[in-house]
């Protein structure tokens, strides 16, 4: 499976962990991930911009655990 395949195996998944977003974060094929604004399609998820370095752009959602929402902490 190629680099490619792989990414996007995670970014069609559209709902994913923190441990995702880092692996995103990380791969050079990603030229740029931030985050935006929240929309109603996943209320409370943080919404994420994912900027492939070919062009490409997705919208991934981060699902945060209670533990996390309780804390403060989170995908930030």
């Amino acid at each position: 499976m190629s680099d490619y395949d792989k990414l996007m195996k995670i970014v069609d998944k559209e709902v994913i962990s923190v441990k995702e977003l880092h692996q995103i974060t990380n791969d050079e094929l990603v030229a740029e991930v931030r985050e935006t604004a929240q929309d109603d399609k996943h209320k409370g998820m943080p919404r994420y911009d994912v900027r492939l370095t070919n062009g490409e752009i997705y919208f991934v959602y981060v699902k945060i655990s209670l533990m996390s929402r309780i804390f403060g902490g989170g995908a930030n």
